[in-house]
């Protein structure tokens, strides 16, 4: 009776209609009587709150169709129009909308759950609120499309293009990021634990106040990113790029660093403890007042970077390049300068002034001496050794 009581409304208002835009009534009779309707013309049909639950709407043209509120768990809408068509609160769980054309399509707080948006075209598309939680979105078109607070929690994007996404405060927990392209993405205080990001592309996207906490991140490009206040313990950046990202009172605690790019990254007040930077490149990095506690940065070039301040107790600095470091202020305590590499005339002026400031002892004015009279070998054989002492007396003192 229900489905009785929209057609005849429906065909009413139809008949009064003057745009040339309106659906085809003898489209609208066979849906509703049939629930089948593949390759209809419903364009700027209003079905609202209607019951199409499994409807078979293959390709059909929904353009601009009210359907606030209706049930369409199950339906089949692959390759479907919904361009500016309206789905506010719908019930699109399990719905099948592969290739489904959306641009500009009102999904807000809808239900697509478990939908398949496999190379759905959503540019711009409205889905604040919205449950994708296990929906395949693979290679789906999504630039510009608004997703704040959206829960994509297991969901399935690899190679989706989220190109000037808005995801600030989305939930992406193990969700399949792998490949896609988040360039210029608004990612602000979203929750991105253990989900995947291997090769994504983040290219000035804003991470600010995200967790990505046990995220795989490989290869992963966030060069330009904004990572302030992001909490990464535990991820994996191998080879990742972060040039030029900002990283200030970020939490990289645990995090493995290999190979990554850091080049003029800011690090400022950063937390690094136990991360692992083994061939990192930190040339021209910021990282003022770090926290590098027990980090291993072996073979790391660290060339041209600031160390002001930042605690390297007990850090791994084997093979490392310091050549013109800022290292003032720094804490070295319980650092075997053993293997590390002071053979570059400019480092070895900054160590014997820290250590002679450690102790106020002038071993500066030894330098001369060791530069004119001794090999580099000789030198530094003297040099580890002098410093060493310098900082032992130091923490006695302390």
């Amino acid at each position: 009776m229900q489905k009785i009581f929209q057609l005849a409304l429906l065909l009413a208002s139809l008949c009064l209609a003057k745009s040339v835009q309106a659906a085809n009534p003898e489209h609208i009779k066979k849906l509703l009587t049939t629930n089948q309707c593949p390759k209809c013309d419903l364009k700027n049909v209003d079905l609202r709150g209607g019951n199409f639950r499994g409807a078979d709407l293959s390709g059909a043209n929904l353009a601009g169709a009210m359907l606030e509120n209706a049930d369409l768990r199950g339906a089949k809408l692959r390759g479907a129009e919904l361009q500016q068509t309206v789905l506010r609160g719908a019930n699109l769980e399990v719905a099948d909308l592969q290739e489904a054309k959306m641009r500009g399509a009102m999904l807000r707080e809808a239900k697509l759950r478990g939908a398949n948006l496999r190379n759905a075209r959503l540019r711009g598309a409205r889905l604040r609120g919205v449950d994708l939680r296990e929906a395949n979105l693979t290679t789906a078109f999504l630039p510009e499309a608004i997703l704040m607070e959206a829960n994509l929690s297991m969901a399935d994007l690899r190679g989706a293009n989220l190109t000037g996404a808005k995801l600030s405060k989305a939930k992406l927990e193990t969700a399949n990021l792998e490949s896609a392209n988040l360039t210029g993405a608004d990612l602000t205080d979203a929750y991105l634990g253990d989900a995947n990001l291997r090769s994504a592309i983040l290219s000035n996207a804003n991470l600010k106040g995200a967790s990505l906490a046990a995220c795989s991140l490989v290869g992963a490009k966030l060069n330009g990113a904004i990572l302030n206040r992001t909490d990464m313990q535990g991820a994996n950046l191998t080879n990742a790029d972060l040039t030029n990202a900002k990283v200030a009172n970020a939490d990289l605690s645990r995090t493995i660093l290999t190979m990554a790019n850091l080049t003029n990254a800011n690090l400022t007040n950063t937390k690094l403890i136990n991360a692992y930077l083994f061939t990192a490149n930190l040339q021209g990095a910021i990282l003022t007042n770090a926290n590098l506690t027990s980090a291993n940065l072996e073979s790391a070039n660290l060339r041209n970077s600031m160390l002001n301040n930042a605690d390297l107790s007990q850090a791994n600095l084997k093979l490392a390049t310091f050549y013109q470091t800022d290292i003032r202020g720094a804490i070295l305590n319980d650092i075997d300068f053993k293997d590390i590499d002071l053979s570059l005339v400019k480092l070895m002026p900054d160590i014997l002034n820290h250590a002679a400031r450690m102790n106020r002892t002038p071993l500066a004015e030894l330098l001369p001496s060791y530069l004119n009279n001794t090999t580099h070998e000789e030198a530094t054989q003297q040099v580890i050794p002098a410093v060493r002492e310098q900082i032992r007396r130091e923490n006695r003192r302390r």
